[in-house]
């Protein structure tokens, strides 16, 4: 501020002094003359008006937690309409909670429910864990009445499968990502129900993650996965 406000009195006292030296010399400056060297001047002071503008951007943002790399930067962002970000763990705690349950057509609620439950036991992710919370309190029990079954075997997640599950006396229970069940239903000589694949398009569309959950004769249904939002994110964009 000090460094535009000195320049702009140096350029102004210049061109408001050169009629008296001219007038003192014998040489007469038109008005138009003058308002035109001003103008000519002003460009000069781009030189100190740049830096200064980028610094007082990039200082008002780190007053808000906002790293701005340059300048530049800031002036780019002046002229941004919309934003478009990586939600996870950016605009949202990162932690994906299990929020509904949606069976597939001729799937009960509880058997839903119940295969999503018993192939989370072992999953110790966030997401894992959710579920086997909206599963108690969808089938209104407590913790100590989960037990594994006899005789079954947990299934962890692992990045080539992208799902996890539970082996239950040759019922094999698998939730995990659209693909991944798909494939884990063309091993086994069954499909995925078109109302399946549209509630996996919907919750997609939602911006949610979809689960899908399986056995080796047929798919159940599907588990949203919800984001949470970071508390006051949108007035912090």
């Amino acid at each position: 501020d000090i460094l535009l406000v000195s320049l702009t009195v140096l350029f102004v006292t210049v061109v408001a002094t050169l009629p008296v030296f001219a007038g003192y010399m014998g040489i007469k400056i038109q008005i138009h003359v003058l308002v035109a060297l001003l103008v000519c001047l002003m460009p000069t002071t781009i030189g100190g008006l740049l830096p200064a503008i980028g610094i007082a951007g990039m200082d008002r943002l780190l007053r808000h937690n906002v790293i701005a790399m340059s300048g530049r930067a800031i002036e780019a962002a002046g002229d941004v309409n919309i934003v478009l970000l990586d939600k996870t763990g950016t605009i949202t705690l990162g932690n994906r909670m299990a929020s509904e349950f949606i069976p597939a057509d001729g799937i009960g609620q509880e058997e839903l429910v119940r295969a999503a439950m018993y192939s989370s036991l072992a999953d110790e992710t966030p997401e894992g864990r959710s579920i086997v919370i909206l599963a108690k309190k969808e089938l209104g029990i407590r913790g100590s009445g989960i037990r594994q079954p006899e005789g079954s075997a947990f299934i962890p997640f692992t990045p080539e499968s992208a799902m996890s599950g539970i082996d239950i006396e040759g019922l094999k229970i698998r939730k995990g990502s659209f693909q991944a069940i798909k494939t884990f239903a063309d091993k086994y000589g069954f499909s995925i129900s078109d109302s399946v694949s549209e509630s996996v398009d919907h919750i997609s569309m939602a911006g949610d993650t979809p689960l899908v959950v399986a056995s080796n004769s047929r798919v159940l249904g599907v588990v949203r996965l919800k984001d949470i939002i970071k508390e006051g994110i949108a007035n912090r964009i």
